[in-house]
């Protein structure tokens, strides 16, 4: 590949990876400001990460006959492995699933930014901001029971 080549395709990924940047610092944000395990690093990286898997995909395609659904696929399934490292139990508490649900989701939205979707991942994001605080403040009322 041409230098030129490269700066073409560097013109065509970057707003991708730029959009699964912002969407990532949004959620991040939110959960840094609320002392989560997974804060604004983390979730950009999961986001941009998954952007880059995805456009990796895309490229290998257009110049070897291959499936991208199978390097997606495999997204998929290191971000479980990474969702699943953040889940601890301590004392009788099972810790972390809400964390490892937005590991999950925020990685489905970088997916769509290195899909070249625009609109939906923003949509989305600003969906799960909204349900996060909304489904929040529902919680905080909610009286506790102890389970035995």
């Amino acid at each position: 590949m041409t230098y030129i080549k490269e700066i073409e395709l560097l013109y065509a990924v970057l707003p991708k990876i730029l959009s699964a940047t912002l969407c990532g610092a949004i959620i991040g944000w939110d959960r840094e400001k609320k002392n989560k395990v997974a804060g604004l690093r983390t979730i950009v990286l999961i986001t941009v990460g998954s952007c880059i898997f995805t456009l990796g995909a895309f490229l290998i395609e257009s110049s070897t006959p291959s499936d991208p659904s199978r390097i997606i696929s495999t997204i998929v399934t290191g971000i479980g492995f990474l969702g699943g490292g953040v889940i601890i139990q301590h004392n009788d508490k099972i810790l972390g699933v809400t964390t490892a649900a937005f590991i999950w989701v925020v990685s489905g939205i970088g997916i769509l930014c290195g899909l070249g979707l625009v609109i939906l991942p923003i949509v989305l994001t600003l969906g799960l901001l909204a349900l996060s605080i909304i489904l929040g403040k529902i919680e905080m009322k909610m009286p506790r029971e102890r389970k035995e």
